[in-house]
């Protein structure tokens, strides 16, 4: 088929024709301009109505009928909102109460910063996190973001960008992706895949793409939405949106009915994939423009299509084996140990089983979990390695609270998390010899050297909009802050190093480690500068596998003495406050994959 008869043609009415007058209709509105010409004038005759069942409405809710259930919908597509409608309203009121839709048409729509879906096959373990293990992946399963843009002569786009960057904890999408497409936030993941509707008006097949898994990270009202999609000719999709007006307040449950969450329709879109680039952008001039549609250079290739990421597979010896110390120096019980052994059959690296651990004390918030006694178990089986160098990943496993956070043992921590996570511009450590006078600088003279001490620094990254804020929080409060080189920063992803620390191998300071030798980094050293509460920390971290790294959080509680490296750690009542993970790039690849602490990244 010529590009021309593409643009004009819509498969899905094949063998439909003269039998539906509205499906007629829609096949005379495409001859006479195109697929998309058709579908901007829909838009066109929408904006400033408040007719929630206007005509274009009857002709889109008869086109998703008559729409291609896909199986497969891969990579990148260009998006545009085709009109709002405000629920299911019944006449008469439906006539005249369509204001989302006035709103939508009139102001934001023409202008809107949501741009494209991505949908990117992965690792079917991946999904089974995501999803807690409902999704199974039988059937073809993606993973799917959405893209946003600024548009810096629109006052609407820049005032609706903010929002959404701020309400959605939009990230900055990667240069590569910004030059091709043109589009410059991502977020609101989503998990896709062919199933039944749910709405009650759409007794069919659908693609479609939930927003409501807890762990996607979404907030209000996006955690609400299911997008359905079809296909109404080659690489252009016809979606519906669909929101839960009702058991919202309660966390999504898959096995209810979908009756039990009265899912409304609040809209249409279209999605259209590369092929259509140059199309959608002729057509719809607010898709900025990219390498794309570009024409190629003499004597260079044209700009290809961004590949979807590839399934991520893992090396079983490294990703499954534990370094456990030998002989054990730590404070151990075998029976927790067997415990663990167990949790590992069926999950397939030793990352996976962290997630899982960490996905139970995130929902439970419960201080006594039994899953703390895995982790503390882990840690004290665990080397402590005598020298760590480089830049290691971080992630967060799970806060515990201690002291005055504590409260009937709910973990306080972990219910802050919920919000804090979005804030967190923390990615890893680095650990850098340090000059033998400088160690005695910065220690008092304490510090001899005598063992193999290092410099570190915590690792932060500023992308986002609430980043950027703790920057600034960060500089009024006067904390010590080192920008890092732009290769330094292109190459690793952080923008500045902070809250600098002395590490060596000692022993540990946590009195239920009963001796445990390990890494420790100390904060506590009155030149660091560090300010409270972290000038009260200490952590402690050993080797579970090979370029993994377990630690834990220690804190003070006797805040009132001051700290003396000469003092029994006895006097500071040290206490266990979170675990942490350290890891090479090997294990940062897994992690991605799989979906662990996507915050700290």
């Amino acid at each position: 088929m010529s590009s021309e008869d593409k643009f004009k043609t819509l498969t899905c009415l094949e063998g439909k024709l003269g039998q539906d007058p509205l499906l007629d209709e829609i096949a005379r509105d495409v001859q006479n301009s195109s697929v998309l010409e058709a579908m901007k004038s829909y838009i066109d005759e929408l904006r400033g109505r408040l007719d929630n069942n206007a005509r274009p409405y009857q002709k889109l809710a008869r086109l998703f009928d008559a729409g291609i259930t896909p199986t497969r919908v891969v990579g990148h597509h260009d998006g545009e909102a085709l009109g709002l409608r405000t629920g299911d309203e019944q006449e008469p009121l439906a006539r005249y109460g369509n204001f989302i839709g006035l709103l939508w048409g009139t102001a934001v729509g023409p202008v809107a910063p949501w741009v494209g879906k991505t949908f990117t096959p992965v690792a079917s373990d991946l999904i089974r996190n995501y999803t807690e293990g409902f999704e199974r992946s039988a059937i073809p399963t993606y993973l799917g973001i959405n893209h946003f843009e600024k548009l810096e002569d629109s006052v609407m786009n820049k005032l609706s960008f903010s929002v959404v960057t701020f309400w959605m904890h939009l990230k900055d999408a990667p240069q590569g992706e910004k030059s091709l497409y043109g589009y410059d936030k991502n977020g609101g993941l989503f998990i896709a895949r062919r199933a039944e509707s749910v709405y009650a008006g759409t007794e069919r097949e659908v693609f479609q793409l939930n927003y409501r898994w807890h762990d996607l990270g979404n907030f209000p009202p996006i955690s609400y939405l299911i997008d359905e999609l079809v296909q109404i000719t080659d690489g252009v999709y016809l979606g519906q949106l669909l929101f839960a007006t009702k058991n919202v307040l309660s966390r999504f449950d898959p096995n209810l009915p979908s009756q039990e969450y009265d899912y409304r329709h609040f809209g249409y879109f279209l999605l259209m994939d590369d092929s259509w680039a140059a199309e959608t952008r002729r057509v719809f001039s607010n898709i900025k423009p990219g390498l794309i549609t570009a024409p190629p250079e003499a004597g260079k290739p044209a700009a290809q299509p961004a590949s979807p990421s590839p399934v991520i597979s893992v090396a079983p010896s490294k990703f499954s084996t534990f370094t456990f110390a030998d002989p054990v120096d730590g404070n151990c019980d075998d029976s927790v140990l067997a415990q663990i052994r167990e949790d590992m059959k069926g999950t397939e690296t030793i990352l996976d089983l962290l997630k899982f651990y960490s996905d139970q004390l995130m929902k439970s918030f419960d201080n006594r979990s039994p899953y703390f006694l895995r982790l503390h178990e882990l840690f004290n089986r665990g080397i402590g390695p005598d020298e760590v160098r480089g830049y290691l990943r971080g992630a967060l496993i799970s806060f515990h609270a201690e002291g005055f956070y504590k409260f009937f043992n709910v973990n306080t921590l972990d219910v802050s998390w919920q919000l804090g996570r979005f804030f967190t511009p923390w990615t890893g450590k680095t650990f850098d010899p340090i000059d033998i006078n400088r160690l005695k600088e910065m220690t008092g003279g304490f510090e001899q050297g005598s063992v193999p001490t290092f410099w570190g620094t915590n690792t932060l990254s500023f992308k986002t909009a609430k980043q950027k804020f703790i920057r600034q929080l960060m500089r009024l409060a006067g904390l010590w802050m080192e920008d890092v080189p732009a290769d330094e920063s292109a190459r690793f992803g952080y923008d500045c190093k902070s809250y600098f620390f002395i590490a060596r191998k000692g022993v540990s300071i946590n009195e239920e480690n009963k001796g445990k030798k390990d890494f420790l980094f100390n904060y506590r050293w009155p030149a660091l500068r560090t300010l409270p509460p972290d000038n009260y920390c200490i952590d402690e971290l050993v080797q579970i596998a090979e370029g993994l790294y377990l630690g834990q959080l220690i804190y003070a509680t006797e805040l009132l003495k001051k700290f003396d490296p000469k003092e029994d750690p006895s006097a500071y009542k040290y206490r266990l406050f979170g675990y942490f993970l350290l890891m090479d790039e090997d294990w940062q690849r897994r992690r991605l994959a799989i979906g662990l602490d996507p915050y700290d990244v």
